[in-house]
């Protein structure tokens, strides 16, 4: 059986909690968790949610940035697609209904931690569970898709999780003047309208002048699409919760099951 990277803590709790305030604040609550990470007031968190069901984008804050950035926020909000800005890198993907997130929240350690190690850490239980459902997942680059990079979760060649990450602060711990976290987030496309949402990020793209942003709609698929089987999101988290209370235990991880 195969072992997960030894950065993974020896406890984690595993939250599924889901802010309904906003769309925005559900997003950042993420960082709202990290905090209390990096000052040892919880466990090192493995969040497993939802989107609010808001039809819109996911940006990081580089494809805001400026005059032109804003210019096209503002426009696309004006055609029913409202930007959310993330605290991690990478370019937009779809938001709302249909998306599920997996986000690793630990805290920042010294000795070997690089983000290809979390971002390996982070891909290899959603390539797991998505192989114990029978479809052909691997971690690669997929050239076209949205927000594509080298550690994309794709099916058969086409990407359905696209990933960011963040670093924050310095290393945890109360001794530290300012305690930081690592934040490894996936979002997983499992139902969403994805011909509309290439199109909306397109779009975007165009009106903030970065034409080398190129997205081509049969670089990416769903899980739906692609086992062809009629899931949402929230069979998927059930799913993806099951897994994980399953296959952590067996890699030596223990999880505190969190509401």
């Amino acid at each position: 059986m195969t072992s997960w990277d030894a950065l993974w803590p020896r406890e984690v709790e595993l939250s599924i909690e889901e802010v309904s305030i906003s769309p925005l604040d559900n997003i950042l609550h993420d960082d709202k968790l990290g905090h209390q990470v990096a000052h040892q007031e919880r466990l090192p968190v493995v969040r497993v949610w939802r989107h609010l069901p808001v039809t819109g984008l996911v940006v990081s804050r580089r494809d805001v940035a400026g005059p032109a950035g804003q210019a096209a926020m503002a426009r696309m909000a004006s055609e029913g697609w409202p930007l959310f800005v993330r605290s991690t890198g990478g370019t937009a993907v779809p938001h709302g209904k249909g998306m599920l997130n997996l986000s690793l929240i630990f805290p920042r350690q010294a000795e070997g931690a690089t983000t290809d190690r979390y971002y390996r850490i982070l891909c290899q239980p959603l390539v797991e569970w998505l192989r114990g459902l029978g479809l052909d997942a691997e971690m690669t680059d997929v050239p076209g898709a949205y927000c594509d990079g080298n550690y994309n979760v794709a099916i058969g060649g086409r990407k359905v999780v696209g990933t960011a990450q963040a670093w924050r602060g310095g290393l945890a711990g109360m001794a530290s003047r300012h305690p930081g976290y690592v934040l490894a987030h996936g979002c997983i496309s499992v139902s969403p309208n994805l011909d509309a949402a290439i199109a909306a990020i397109q779009r975007f793209y165009r009106y903030a002048g970065r034409d080398e942003v190129r997205i081509e709609r049969d670089k990416a698929t769903t899980l739906a699409e692609a086992s062809r089987e009629p899931w949402t999101s929230g069979e998927a988290k059930a799913s993806l919760v099951e897994f994980l209370l399953k296959r952590l235990p067996e890699v030596g991880v223990t999880p505190r099951f969190s509401p």
